[in-house]
Parts: structure tokens; sequence; C-alpha cells
């Protein structure tokens, strides 16, 4: 299958669905990744964090570790996501060029405002995509519930995921430990529910044989 997974900032692939990813590398499928911000950001008191041209070197090392392609769409900066045609259609252009059988992106109830436009984008893009799948990945409690019906076993995987995230070395050194707390809670968690050691888990919106 070509895959591809649509997102906000760099490090959402590593932080979601790594492990799938890895796997689904090992299994000869092709996964691309199309992130829409630049990832930068600046705090309430005015401090700018993360240089773009940083963060993509540090992507394009967690890609290759994964085994995954990565687009930069770089459209804006964090927190300035907005929804618009223009995006869609960027997102429409990969999935016809690679001919996209499964789009995964983040749940539309993320607790985070970027990640809820990104899966907007994403599913406004994938009405003709026959498997869309989306995955939680914000720790935030949200109004909604986050409601899992596939999952996928990482364990052999989950090292791999780890170790693409502390590629990132500008946001490892910042919450790099709530990362590595959350994603093995997370996927211990979903492990037990799928019936394995480590699992990621997604909500089916369509999946079609």
């Amino acid at each position: 299958m070509k895959i591809l997974f649509v997102g906000a900032h760099h490090d959402d692939l590593e932080v979601s669905i790594g492990g799938s990813v890895k796997r689904w590398v090992e299994e000869g499928h092709e996964v691309f990744s199309a992130i829409l911000t630049d990832s930068s950001w600046v705090g309430p008191d005015g401090t700018r964090f993360r240089d773009p041209e940083r963060v993509e070197k540090f992507c394009q090392k967690a890609a290759r570790a994964l085994g995954y392609t990565q687009i930069s769409l770089n459209h804006c900066p964090c927190l300035e996501l907005t929804y618009s045609d223009d995006k869609v259609v960027d997102i429409l252009k990969i999935i016809n060029t690679h001919k996209v059988d499964l789009l995964a992106t983040l749940w539309p109830h993320d607790a985070h405002r970027d990640h809820r436009i990104a899966s907007e984008i994403a599913l406004a893009a994938a009405r003709k995509v026959p498997r869309v799948l989306v995955t939680q990945m914000s720790w935030n409690s949200t109004p909604h519930c986050f409601r899992p019906q596939y999952f996928v076993d990482i364990t052999a995987q989950f090292k791999a995921k780890k170790d693409a995230l502390r590629c990132y070395e500008d946001e490892y050194a910042r919450i790099g430990s709530q990362w590595e707390k959350f994603i093995l809670a997370q996927a211990q968690l979903y492990g037990l529910e799928a019936g394995c050691d480590l699992a990621e888990a997604f909500a089916v919106i369509r999946y079609r044989y």
C-alpha cells in the first residue's frame, strides 16, 4: 500500500504512529508524511522556539530511522494554522501523485488546535481514499472520548519509535521525559486492549478492502 500521514508538526508522526510506520515499512508498504506548519512557535513571553531549518534536519533523520518519505508544506508557524482550500488541494495533489491507498491523520477532537485543523484538512482531502484512520496524539483531556477500533502491534518496533523521537533534539531537551512517559503508557494500554505487549491504535473513518 501507499500510506500518507498528515500532521501539523514535524514530530507528530513519531509521537502518534511512529511504531506503526516502522512496521508498515518493514512489511513493504511505502509511507509518506505531509506536515502543514514549519513547527516554530512563540511562547507567552515572546520567546521563539524551534528553528525551522534545524527541525527539518531533525525530521529527515527521524524519517530515515523509520523509513518514510518526508514532505514539508510549511504553510505557517505553529498556532497559526487555519483551514483553507489551498491546503486541501496540496494534500489532494500528494494523494493523487502517490496513489495513496490509506490516509492516517490526527483525531478531529484532539486537545491541540493545530492537530484539529490538520485533521480537518486531511479528512476533506481524503474523500476518495479507500482507507482512512485517525489517531489520538495529545495526552490532555477533551470533552470527547477517543474510541479505537484498529490496533497495530508495535512491540518489535517500539525502540525504533523512541529512537526516532530522540532525533528531535530541540523538543526532546524540553519535553522528552514527558514524551517517553506518554508513548510507553499509551502503548501499554493499547497493548492490553489488543492482546499484545505494546500497540498503537486508530479510530476507523473508512476501511475498504
